[in-house]
């Protein structure tokens, strides 16, 4: 069966970094499975990041159903996309950045002319491996800040590619402090408010939309895998308090000796709020 869960900003890597709009929350660095920030997390290195994962230490009130959040503050994105992978530099946002997680070898990821390719191959076993990769927001560019989105509708991307491998599956998730471990990373992240073991809900991607040709997927932030359940905690996404993206390969357990294995080969372009 397979066991689809966030591990949260575990390991990552980030890229540019510089001050964008302002106007709420906080975020800084990267996690795995969901959430992550400021370089803090599993296996990788990274400055300031996303929100998979695990994230950081902070203090505070408010949020989904009362939950306590890292980020006093979230600011407005300058504008709508958060990656193009346009240009040299990844054409990423400048208070975005990129992070991976997962077991080694980490998935790896190439930055192309218009878009980025993730790519992984995990044998199945007796244990359930998430790998991910993702992208860290950030309000400020002290990584403290979180990301309100709340003006927007969700989040939407281009993807293509292929997965295959019996029971494998991909999810995709948005971060935000709630849902973000703020007791693990070192340093932990500054914007996540969750509590141990805390992994952001899951959307998941199903076999029809990983096509070879690019398909455009709007995720709205009250889609129903967003609502809470299938999280830690049960709460729904905080869309003013945005922490990161992420999409992510989920390795169910079997037991033949590692004869099967899930590959992941996809394209991602055009990341932005809608």
């Amino acid at each position: 069966m397979t066991d689809i869960r966030k591990l949260a900003f575990v390991g990552l890597m980030s890229l540019g970094l510089a001050t964008v709009g302002s106007a709420g929350c906080s975020s800084s660095s990267s996690t795995t499975g969901t959430g992550g920030s400021t370089g803090t997390g599993g296996v990788g290195t990274g400055t300031t990041g996303g929100s998979t994962g695990t994230g950081g230490a902070g203090t505070g009130t408010g949020g989904a159903a009362g939950a306590t959040v890292g980020c006093a503050t979230s600011d407005v994105p300058a504008s709508p996309e958060i990656a193009s992978f346009a240009t040299p530099d990844g054409g990423i946002s400048a208070m975005s950045g990129t992070f991976r997680y997962g077991d080694t070898p980490l998935p790896t990821f190439t930055l192309g002319t218009g878009m980025v390719n993730v790519s992984d191959t995990v044998q199945i076993d007796s244990k359930n491996h998430y790998q991910g990769f993702g992208l860290y927001m950030n309000g400020n560019a002290g990584g403290t800040d979180c990301v309100n989105g709340s003006s927007y509708t969700g989040i939407q991307f281009d993807l293509s590619g292929s997965l295959t491998g019996t029971g494998c599956a991909m999810v995709f998730s948005i971060n935000d402090s709630e849902h973000a471990d703020s007791t693990s990373g070192n340093p932990p992240d500054p914007k996540a408010g969750g509590p141990a073991g805390s992994y952001a809900p899951q959307f998941a991607i199903t076999a029809s939309q990983i096509t070879s040709t690019a398909m455009p997927i709007k995720v709205p932030f009250t889609a129903p895998a967003f609502a809470g359940g299938a999280a830690s905690p049960a709460t729904a996404v905080d869309p003013t308090k945005l922490t990161g993206v992420q999409w992510q390969l989920a390795v169910p357990i079997a037991t033949d000796g590692g004869a099967t294995e899930c590959v992941w080969n996809i394209n991602l372009s055009n990341v932005m709020f809608y």
